[in-house]
């Protein structure tokens, strides 16, 4: 009986060794049957062996894991974030000798279903696959797995419940996954979702959970980090080595989630600084740079790759404003804002305002000093802009006052100038200073009516309007302008100009000062250039206006004041015309520019509302 029963155990423990992959038993191992005193021990002594070996082998898997997590962790800082995932899966994919593994995770934050697969044999790391799976469009079959750790042995569909590929055998790789990777107003168990009392699930009641929303107590989905398998048919002895690996992965993954996650908001933290529209520079105890975002490189003329780890005070553009940085990590207090004048490396001059303080650790020690810089060229832009805005309604105010008080003068001076000149014959001098006196007034009613145009602006009366028709007029008026300057005007396609919302007699004058500038600017002869076409826009339709001549230019130190009253490079202008034009194109609601060079002409370029 006691041999039988020894015989039993060798052939079982044969039938063992064979399932974990050892050689068989030599056959001088076995016992007599009627020597069996010692088998017992030579059984156990043999089993010891094994254990002892299998032991080492597990222990030196382990320390192939954990020394691959060491190495992944150094991978998460990869700007591609599957990169870690893809290396874990292609070295158990090579160390099982299987080509169709699969590693699905929750990846990201909120969390989406990242499935990773190896392809086929031989197939270079960038032809693997990952595909993305949101947990709300996910197949019930596979949240199961991922809320449980359990469900159906074989799925047919993909994460998203489509017949591709496949089909696929999960195994549960179980860990404590992070609960921040649940964040984003996401429920902590895709099995509460809905209205329902229980689990779509487990079928356990569902209850508050401190982490927001709803969980039963069966749930398994913060205990699930991902899943492992094969795609393709089954294999029995393919799936218990996997069901054997799995033990070994859950640590490995919960800290390559935990890396990912930490990367994810470094990164996030210097996104946020780098994209800040103030500069920000932090230095260490030492006054050493430490961070120089983009917008300090902008302000301060001077680049992260010259500033990083130099000394605050030995960095160009830094004189002035870093005492306040130093101050404040010398007294370790907020340092009250300030203005400085910053010289870059072109010889530019910057306003800043700099607002600085220290940093301080977690148990309140002084580690170093953080300075932003805001840029206040375009505030000091915008009050000199309203500085002369104030100027010039004060001067507008004046203007039409006294060009009230004059017109009635003049009036009654030009009616006694032409009586005067009646008296005189033709070819007498006196006639012909009379009627020099006579110009010289109408040109003084000109400038007056341009004032009163410039300072009292009329109420503009909108309808459709024919912009060639406009045009005819206005090279009707000034022919005689035209001929003396021999200056030739082309209304190019004006059959097929469209219709402006706009006010006749105003756009006229518009016509009327651009043309005449441009007759001014022709010496000896040119042409003028007048095109029209619609301009669409998802916004607005309009019309674009071109008014172009082949004369002198307009230097480049001139182009900034065109359009400010008086301004004028002319002896004899006023400088009312291109105001008075702007003023009128500004009221329809339009834009009006300028290009040009000198010896290149001119274009003037208008944008009106069309008519409808």
């Amino acid at each position: 009986m006691l041999g039988s029963t020894l015989e039993t155990l060798w052939r079982r423990a044969e039938e063992i060794r064979a399932l974990c992959g050892l050689p068989p038993i030599p056959d001088s191992k076995f016992p007599a049957m009627g020597a069996a005193g010692d088998s017992p021990e030579r059984l156990v002594e043999i089993l010891l062996h094994d254990l002892e070996g299998t032991f080492r082998r597990q222990l030196a898997t382990r320390v192939q894991l954990e020394g691959l997590g060491e190495l992944m962790a150094f991978a998460v800082r990869d700007p591609e974030p599957d990169r870690p995932f893809r290396m874990l899966l292609q070295y158990l994919s090579r160390a099982m000798n299987e080509p169709r593994l699969w590693l699905g995770l929750l990846q990201g934050n909120p969390p989406a279903f990242a499935l990773h697969r190896t392809g086929t044999q031989g197939a270079a790391e960038a032809d693997w696959r990952t595909d993305r799976a949101a947990l709300r469009d996910m197949d019930p079959g596979w949240l199961r797995w991922l809320a449980t750790g359990e469900g159906e042995p074989t799925l047919h569909g993909d994460p998203l419940g489509i017949r591709r590929g496949g089909p696929w055998h999960p195994v549960a790789i179980r860990g404590e996954v992070p609960a921040d990777r649940l964040s984003g107003a996401k429920p902590p168990c895709p099995g509460s979702r809905g209205d329902g009392r229980f689990c779509a699930y487990t079928g356990a009641p569902l209850q508050a959970s401190p982490l927001g929303g709803r969980q039963c107590e069966a749930c398994r989905f913060r205990r699930v980090v991902g899943l492992l398998g094969i795609e393709g048919e089954e294999d029995p002895a393919r799936h218990a080595a996997i069901e054997a690996i799995v033990p070994a992965l859950g640590a490995l993954c919960v800290n390559l989630s935990l890396n990912e996650a930490l990367d994810l908001e470094a990164r996030f933290r210097e996104d946020v600084v780098e994209s800040m529209p103030v500069g920000v520079v932090a230095v260490d105890r030492e006054g050493q740079i430490l961070a120089w975002n983009r917008s300090a490189e902008e302000i301060l003329g001077t680049p992260r790759a010259t500033a990083l780890a130099s000394l605050i005070n030995e960095v160009g553009g830094a004189e002035g404003w870093h005492d306040a940085l130093l101050s404040a990590l010398r007294h370790g207090g907020v340092e009250a804002p300030s203005e400085h004048v910053v010289r870059r490396r072109d010889g530019s001059t910057t306003p800043v305002e700099v607002n600085a303080a220290p940093l301080r650790d977690a148990e309140g020690h002084v580690r170093g000093a953080v300075a932003t810089l805001s840029d206040l060229s375009d505030v000091r832009s915008m009050e000199e802009r309203i500085r002369q805005l104030d100027r010039l309604a004060a001067l507008g105010r004046f203007a039409s006052s006294v060009a009230h008080e004059i017109r009635n003068p003049l009036t009654g001076i030009a009616t006694g100038v032409q009586y005067l000149s009646r008296g005189f014959p033709q070819g007498d001098e006196r006639l012909n200073d009379v009627q020099y006196i006579l110009r010289e007034v109408t040109r003084l009613n000109t400038i007056v009516q341009d004032l009163l145009s410039a300072t009292r602006p009329r109420m503009l009366t909108l309808g459709p309007v024919s912009v060639a028709d406009v045009a005819a007029r206005a090279v009707q008026a000034l022919g005689p302008a035209l001929q003396e300057g021999k200056v030739q005007i082309q209304l190019e396609g004006a059959d097929h100009w469209p219709k402006v919302l706009a006010d006749t007699d105003q756009l006229l004058q518009v016509f009327l000062n651009l043309i005449q500038n441009a007759v001014q600017a022709i010496e000896g002869g040119g042409e003028i250039s007048v095109r029209v076409r619609p301009v669409r826009s998802p916004a607005l339709a309009r019309v674009e206006i071109e008014i172009e001549d082949d004369g002198a230019g307009i230097a480049p130190e001139h182009q900034p004041h065109l359009f400010e009253p008086f301004y004028t490079t002319r002896p004899k202008g006023t400088g009312l015309g291109l105001f008075v034009a702007h003023g009128i194109v500004q009221r329809h609601g339009g834009s009006i520019e300028v290009v040009s060079a000198p010896n290149q002409g001119t274009r003037f370029r208008i944008l009106l509302p069309a008519a409808t």
